[in-house]
C-alpha cells in the first residue's frame, strides 16, 4: 500500500551516475516514501522557496516533506536520509555516524563533486 512521500530527494538528472543511483534507490521504495525531482527539469517558480539551482545541484540535498519549517539533510547526510527510508537500507543509515566511515564517504563524495562539476560543465558546453 502507497503512502505519502517522507521525503523529496533533489538530483541531477544529466549526470549519468545520479541517475543510476536515484534508479536503484526507487526499485526499493516500494511504498514510494521518496519523491524524487530532477533539478535540471526545475523552472525558477519550482525551485524550493529557500534554493537556488546552483545551491540544489552544488550538493546532493534531501528535504523533509511535511515540516513547517524546511529541514534539509545535504552531502552525505542526504545519503543517510535516503538509506532511513529505504527498506533494505535503513538497518544500515547508522553508518554514517561512525567517524572513520563517515570521514572516507565525505572524501569519497568530495571527489565525485569534483568530477559531476566537470561533467556537467561539459555538458552545458
Amino acid at each position: 500500500m502507497a503512502t505519502s512521500p517522507d521525503i523529496e530527494v533533489y538530483y541531477d538528472g544529466g549526470c549519468p551516475i545520479c541517475q543510476w543511483e536515484i534508479d536503484l534507490y526507487d526499485r526499493f521504495d516500494k511504498a514510494k516514501r521518496i519523491r524524487w525531482t530532477d533539478i535540471e527539469a526545475l523552472s525558477e517558480d519550482d525551485l524550493p522557496s529557500s534554493k537556488t539551482k546552483e545551491e540544489l545541484l552544488g550538493k546532493f540535498h534531501v528535504r523533509d516533506i511535511g515540516q513547517e519549517d524546511d529541514m534539509w539533510s545535504v552531502g552525505v547526510d542526504a545519503f543517510a536520509r535516503i538509506w532511513k527510508v529505504l527498506p533494505g537500507f535503513r538497518h544500515f543509515a547508522f553508518l554514517f555516524r561512525v567517524p572513520i566511515i563517515r570521514q572516507l564517504t565525505m572524501l569519497a563524495y568530495l571527489g565525485f563533486l569534483k568530477w559531476q562539476r566537470r561533467h556537467r560543465a561539459k555538458r552545458q558546453a
